[in-house]
C-alpha cells in the first residue's frame, strides 16, 4: 500500500485537527469576554478593538521572527507546535492577572506571536503526510482552526459562565492540544527539505508575478475576515436591539450566534478543499471571494488592523446597518488578483503544451 493511500494519514490528521481545534482556541478568549473586561478598566470602542486587533499583530511578528531565525527547520515541527501551544496557554490565562489595559495588551501581543507556532506547523505537519488529497487535508485543519477560534464564544453562551471560565477553558484548550502533538504525532513520508532563511525569497514574493497576485488576494480576504469575525457579536447585538425597539438583550444567546456564525466556516473550509482538488484553487478563491463579498455589501440590508477599527468607525457614524459593507473591498481587490493568476498559470499551461513534443 502506498504511503499516500496509508490509513495512519486520517489517523494523523484527526490528531491534528483537535490539535488545531483546541490549540487555536486562544485567539478569541479575550474578545468573547471583551464587554466585561471593558467594564472592568472603563475601555473605550476603539481600545476594545485593540485587545484583538494586536493578536494578529502578535501573529504577524512571530510568524516573521520564525522565518528570520528559521525555527521550522531547526526545531522539530511537532515540538515547536507543542512549545509554542504550552507558552500561548501560560500567557492567555495571565490575562486574568493583569494590573490593566496595558499589560493585557501585551499578554494579548504574546499569545499572538505564540500562535505563530501553533497554526503555519500544523499546515506543514499535515502536508507531509498527504501529496493526493492535500486539498481536502489543509481544509480540514483551516477547518478545525476556524471552529476553535470560535470556541471562547460557545463557552461564554454557558448559562452562569464569566470571564474567568472563558479564559481558562481556553488556556485549557491550548495544553490539551500541545500534548496531543507531543505524544501523538510523528512526521509523515514526505518531509519537507531544510533550507535557511534567505533575503532572496522575500525579493521573490515582490519580484515574482504570480507570487504577487496570490498574496494580493490573500490580504484581500485578510482585510474582510478577521474585522468580521471581530466584530460579528456587536452586530448580532445591534440587530437583536433594532429587532425589539432597543429593550431586548441577551448577551448569551448573542454568543451563541456569533460562535455559529464564526463556526460554520469550518465546513465551508472543509468543502473548499474538497473543491480545489477537483476544480483548482483559484476557482475556488475566487468563488469564495465572491461569496464573502457579496455578503459584505448585502449586510446594510439584513440589519433594520485597518478594518477591525474601520468597521467601528463607520458603525458609530452611520450605524451598524452599514458596518460591513466596507470590507467587501478586500474580496474584490482578491477577485481580480486570482483572476489574473489563473490566466497567467493557463497561459503558461498552454505553451507548455504547444513547446512539448
Amino acid at each position: 500500500m502506498s504511503a499516500d493511500t496509508y490509513s495512519t494519514r486520517w489517523r494523523v490528521l484527526a490528531l491534528l485537527g483537535f490539535a488545531e481545534l483546541f490549540g487555536m482556541s486562544l485567539w478569541f478568549a479575550a474578545s468573547a469576554v471583551s464587554p466585561q473586561l471593558r467594564a472592568i478598566w472603563g475601555l473605550t470602542t476603539a481600545e476594545t478593538a485593540w485587545l484583538t486587533t494586536i493578536v494578529q499583530l502578535g501573529f504577524v511578528c512571530g510568524t516573521a521572527v520564525a522565518a528570520v531565525l528559521n525555527l521550522p527547520d531547526l526545531i522539530p515541527a511537532g515540538r515547536l507546535f507543542s512549545g509554542a501551544a504550552f507558552l500561548g496557554a501560560a500567557v492567555n490565562a495571565a490575562i486574568l492577572a493583569a494590573p490593566g489595559y496595558r499589560s493585557a495588551l501585551m499578554l494579548r501581543f504574546l499569545t499572538g506571536f505564540f500562535l505563530a507556532g501553533v497554526y503555519p506547523p500544523a499546515m506543514k505537519m499535515t502536508a507531509t503526510w498527504f501529496r493526493s488529497q492535500r486539498g481536502l487535508a489543509i481544509g480540514v485543519i483551516v477547518g478545525a482552526l476556524t471552529i476553535g477560534k470560535a470556541t471562547p464564544y460557545l463557552v461564554r453562551a454557558i448559562p452562569h459562565v464569566g470571564l474567568r471560565p472563558v479564559v481558562l477553558t481556553a488556556s485549557l484548550g491550548a495544553v490539551i492540544a500541545g500534548l496531543l502533538v507531543a505524544f501523538g504525532y510523528r512526521d509523515g513520508p514526505y518531509p519537507f527539505a531544510s533550507r535557511p532563511f534567505s533575503w532572496s525569497h522575500v525579493r521573490d514574493i515582490v519580484r515574482v508575478r504570480e507570487w504577487r497576485l496570490a498574496t494580493a488576494s490573500y490580504l484581500g480576504h485578510m482585510f474582510e475576515l478577521y474585522a468580521f469575525w471581530t466584530w460579528i457579536p456587536a452586530f448580532l447585538a445591534a440587530s437583536v436591539a433594532a429587532t425589539a425597539g432597543g429593550r431586548y438583550r441577551a448577551p448569551r444567546a448573542i454568543s451563541l450566534l456569533a460562535f455559529a456564525t464564526i463556526a460554520i466556516g469550518g465546513f465551508g473550509s472543509v468543502w473548499g478543499g474538497i473543491f480545489a482538488d477537483k476544480r483548482g484553487r483559484e476557482r475556488l478563491v475566487a468563488i469564495s471571494l465572491f461569496m464573502s463579498g457579496s455578503c459584505c455589501l448585502l449586510s446594510g440590508f439584513l440589519l433594520t488592523m485597518l478594518p477591525m477599527q474601520l468597521v467601528p468607525f463607520i458603525a458609530q457614524r452611520t450605524g451598524w446597518r452599514w458596518g460591513f459593507v466596507i470590507l467587501a473591498l478586500g474580496p474584490i481587490a482578491g477577485i481580480a488578483a486570482i483572476r489574473r493568476l489563473a490566466a497567467i498559470r493557463s497561459a503558461a499551461d498552454r505553451a507548455s503544451l504547444s513547446t512539448s513534443p
